[in-house]
Parts: C-alpha cells; sequence; structure tokens
C-alpha cells in the first residue's frame, strides 16, 4: 500500500511497484490507509512522513501494534537524523529520502523480501525442530533400494513432480527429503504438511492460510504451507486424506500455481515443487471413485515406489546394525552385540510396520541391554507381536507346542550351519550327542551308541 498525498508521486510509485510483479494499493492520507488496511491488511506499507491528516510516524506505530509483521517503509522529502533514528526505533524497516529512484526502491524491496522469507523460514524451521533427528539420513544395502535410489538421483535436479508409493514406515519421507536436498531448490524452503494429521475443516486454512476473519477463531492474517513453500519444495504427506472437494481447489493450484487465502479475495502466486507421498494404491482409490482422475495424473508424474522391508534382501541385518550404533551412541550406551540365530530370525520376520518398526525395536533393545549376554531375537522383537511372523513360532495352525518350537529351532540351526551337527549344537547351547538323539527322535528311530559316532554329514529333519 502507497501512503502519498501527492498525485505524480502516487502514480510514480505504484508503476515501480506494479513493474516488481507486486499487487498494489495507493491511497492519499491516514484514514484511507487505516480503513484499507483493516479491511485487507498489506504485507507492505510504504508511506510518506506528512500528511494531510496527520504523519507516516503515527502510521507506522498504529500498524506496527496492530502487525508486527507488517514492513514499513518511511518516505520523505524533509527528512533529519532525529527522524529517521525514531522511525526505526518505532519499527520501520527503510527509511528513503526524496527524491529517490525506481532502482533504490527497489533494492529496498528486494531487501525486505529476502529478510522476511529468512523469517518465515525460520520460524518453521524452529517449530519442526522437535521432530528433526539424524533418521532423515537414507539408509540403503539392497538391490531393491539401490534401483530407488537411482531414480531419486535422475529425477531430484528437476521440478517434476514426484508420487512416492509405499506401506506406513518404509521410508517415504527420507526418500522426499532426499529428493529435496539433492534438487537445485535445496537452498529454499521445504515445507511438508501431513494431511491425515490435520482436521479437514482446517486442512484448506493449512494449505492456503486464511485472512482475518475468516471463520471463528482467525484473529489474525495467516500464510499456509503453500506460500511459506515458495521457491522451495512442498511435501503433501498421505495425500489420499484429502476431502474431493479440497482435491478440486488442490488441482488448480497445481495447474496454475496460484490460490486465494480463506476469506481473501486477493490471488497469490507461487513457484513451488510438489513432492506427494501415499501408503494407499492411489489407482485403486481412483476407480473406487475416492480420488480425482485428474489430480492422480497431475500428481503422477514420476511415480517412485518404495518396497517394504521384507522385500528388500540383506537390509534387516544392514539397518539393525546402523541402528544400533546409532541408538547406543544418542543413550550413551555401548553397542550391544546380537547372536548369528537372532539375525536369521528377524531376516526371516515379516516387519508389517517396515524401517520404522525395526526402529524402535532397536532403539528398545539398546535400552534394555546389558553387556552379559548377546541380544537373541525376543530381546529385539517384543514376543506379543513376533509370534505372527517368527518362522520358529508360526505353526499355522494356531500357537505351536514346546517340542514343535524345539524342531523347528534345531531345523534352523542346521540349515543356518549348513547341515553341520557339531556347529549347530553350540549354535544352541546343547551337546552334539542331545541333538543327534533328537535328531533319531524326529526321524522315528531309536538312539543307539554306535550312532552317536556317526560323521556329521549334512542333515535336514523331515517334515510331519
Amino acid at each position: 500500500m502507497v501512503v502519498e498525498d501527492d498525485p505524480i508521486v502516487r502514480r510514480l510509485l505504484v508503476s515501480a511497484f506494479q513493474k516488481m510483479g507486486l499487487s498494489v494499493l495507493a491511497v492519499s492520507n491516514c484514514s484511507q490507509a487505516r480503513e484499507e488496511q483493516q479491511k485487507e491488511p498489506a504485507d507492505l506499507i510504504i508511506t510518506d512522513l506528512q500528511l494531510p491528516d496527520g504523519n507516516g510516524m503515527e502510521l507506522l506505530q498504529q500498524f506496527k501494534q496492530a502487525n508486527k509483521a507488517v514492513e514499513v517503509i518511511i518516505m520523505t522529502g524533509f527528512g533529519t537524523i532525529e527522524s529517521a533514528v525514531e522511525a526505526m526505533k518505532n519499527g520501520a524497516s527503510n527509511y528513503l529520502l526524496k527524491p529517490f529512484t525506481s532502482s533504490q526502491l527497489e533494492l529496498a524491496v528486494n531487501l525486505l523480501s529476502e529478510q522476511k522469507e529468512l523469517r518465515k523460514q525460520n520460524t518453521y524451521l524452529k517449530s519442526q525442530l522437535a521432530e528433526q533427528s539424524d533418521a532423515s539420513s537414507l539408509l540403503l544395502c539392497s538391490t531393491e533400494m539401490q534401483q530407488v535410489l537411482k531414480l531419486v538421483l535422475q529425477v531430484a535436479p528437476t521440478d517434476a513432480t514426484v508420487l512416492i508409493e509405499g506401506e506406513s514406515g518404509t521410508g517415504k519421507e527420507v526418500i522426499a527429503r532426499t529428493l529435496y536436498e539433492k534438487s537445485l531448490r535445496r537452498e529454499k524452503p521445504y515445507i511438508k504438511v501431513n494431511c491425515a494429521a490435520v482436521p479437514e475443516n482446517l486442512l484448506e486454512s493449512e494449505f492456503f492460510g486464511h485472512e482475518k476473519g475468516a471463520f471463528t477463531g482467525a484473529t489474525a492474517r495467516r500464510e499456509g504451507r503453500f506460500e511459506l513453500a515458495n521457491g522451495g519444495t512442498l511435501l503433501l504427506d498421505e495425500i489420499t486424506e484429502i476431502s474431493l472437494p479440497l482435491q478440486a481447489k488442490l488441482l488448480r493450484v497445481l495447474q496454475e500455481q496460484e490460490f486465494e487465502r480463506v476469506g481473501g479475495n486477493r490471488t497469490i502466486r507461487i513457484d513451488v515443487r510438489i513432492l506427494a507421498t501415499t501408503n494407499r494404491n492411489l489407482a485403486e482409490a481412483v476407480k473406487a471413485g475416492q480420488f480425482r482422475q485428474d489430480l492422480y495424473y497431475r500428481l503422477n508424474v514420476v511415480p517412485i515406489r518404495v518396497p517394504r522391508l521384507s522385500e528388500r534382501k540383506g537390509e534387516v541385518e544392514y539397518l539393525l546394525g546402523k541402528f544400533l550404533d546409532r541408538f547406543a551412541k544418542q543413550h550413551n550406551k555401548p553397542v550391544p552385540k546380537i547372536s548369528s540365530i537372532a539375525l536369521d530370525q528377524l531376516a526371516r520376520y515379516s516387519w508389517p510396520g517396515n524401517v520404522r518398526e525395526l526402529r524402535n525395536y532397536a532403539e528398545r533393545a539398546v535400552i534394555l541391554s546389558t553387556q552379559e549376554t548377546e541380544l537373541t531375537y525376543g530381546d529385539i522383537v517384543p514376543f506379543s507381536t513376533s509370534s505372527a511372523g517368527d518362522p520358529i513360532l508360526d505353526s499355522g495352525t494356531g500357537f505351536p507346542t514346546l517340542a514343535e518350537v524345539e524342531k523347528r529351532l534345531i531345523s534352523l540351526a542346521l540349515k543356518k550351519t549348513s547341515g553341520n551337527r557339531n556347529e549347530a549344537a553350540d549354535l544352541i547351547g546343547i551337546n552334539v550327542r542331545t541333538l543327534r538323539n533328537k535328531l533319531k527322535e524326529y526321524q522315528g528311530q531309536s538312539a543307539t551308541d554306535s550312532d552317536a559316532d556317526a560323521d556329521d554329514e549334512p542333515q535336514e529333519i523331515p517334515s510331519k
């Protein structure tokens, strides 16, 4: 908003601001300025010091008292050091002496814009600080995840919209952050919004912001996530949770890169790269009428599917080692050791919670571990959750008997040692004679002394 009583100067200022691509409103006195600021607050106000019904210093104090975030530039043809100092003390963003050039005005505006952007980023980053940890680093070793990383590195430097699909806990947010960190926008804001965590009636305001008085409780104007992400990257986490009416508004923003705040009528243009995640099959949601087909096509420019942890060969042992190291440092404890048979069991577990489940169990194991014994399978996966995916406990016909568990444990040990009974006996803590007797028992034979000296050829336990 320009506040200037001289019509020629007023027109020149309006023209200069329009050339900068800014929406501008011009008034000639203090009362008009107060009225307009009440109706639709301006982000930046440039006001003459001397006005017909007051002065710019009064406006500065009133506007800053109402909204500390508003930027105010004082301009005057009769400037003094005293008035400049007073203006800055009262919160003025700059002080310009007439006559000034359009280049000087543009420099002042660009400086304010950069400062405001930094403040917005700083405010947002502070609010997110508690959520940030070294868990954001992408850890992988499997061929399956290396293929995902290859695609991430290919698409990251572009501005293409990316749809990241995968079950909960697979690391979709970590993939999204990697896309941002490897992009050309990595120096710009990275903003995320969890669509599933925000109440439906507040999600539109969360996206686009709102004007003061737009709804009950809107006591001040608020910028939405799209506006905060301007110039950078916006992550729409769990995008399938958005209602169909809001999907239509979102489609318009993605296509036109413009929107209006809730309760406002000023069109705001943005430049934002979109990343979206979902733990559901979006194509199926389209068929079911739960997701707009046109929005699906707009989001599905580059799809990335993150495989389940159980689909990643060798990754359980690798990630477990990384997590144990990480949490041992975090909790100031020694890194616990884990038995080889436990590693084999963990590799066979289904991991319904994927990497998140493994990470949480690793932290629990570190906290509860002692250096007296190696970690076992049960030290890592709680018994109540492990039975469904544990190769030893899973009987397929209900909870197994002790004899069934014993048989499966010996079978697993023999497989781990390629059938060597001496090594298998050591692995599960029994002597080789006991192991041989058990094998005879499972085969329906009686154990004899002559059998006890048999060679240690590889042996399998027959199925019932």
